[in-house]
């Protein structure tokens, strides 16, 4: 049985209903398991072997602010390699 990553987008009251069940926490409210199973239906699967995931908005905003004055491509990998990772890499694809 593989695994699947998956992007979903839930409630924060949801969610913090899900942790207070995690934790045993009997003053959160009843967690909507419907919820839950359409924010599921809904997810994005990652594609196997993805590449680590970023904020590219944030990495584009860095690279605006430069201009575009006498830059290298090195400039630029330098920036990506230098961005926050949400998600990292799936290496189960290349690792056989």
């Amino acid at each position: 049985m593989s695994d699947i990553e998956l992007v979903i987008k839930i409630d924060d009251d949801l969610y913090k209903s899900i942790i207070g069940h995690r934790y045993k926490n009997t003053h959160q409210k009843k967690c909507d398991y419907e919820d839950l199973i359409n924010a599921i239906e809904d997810g994005t699967p990652l594609p196997k072997g993805h590449g680590r995931l970023g904020d590219l908005d944030a990495l584009r905003e860095e690279v605006s602010s430069w201009g575009m004055n006498d830059y290298e491509p090195s400039d630029f990998t330098d920036e990506i390699d230098r961005t926050d990772t949400i998600i990292p890499a799936d290496k189960t694809e290349s690792e056989g």
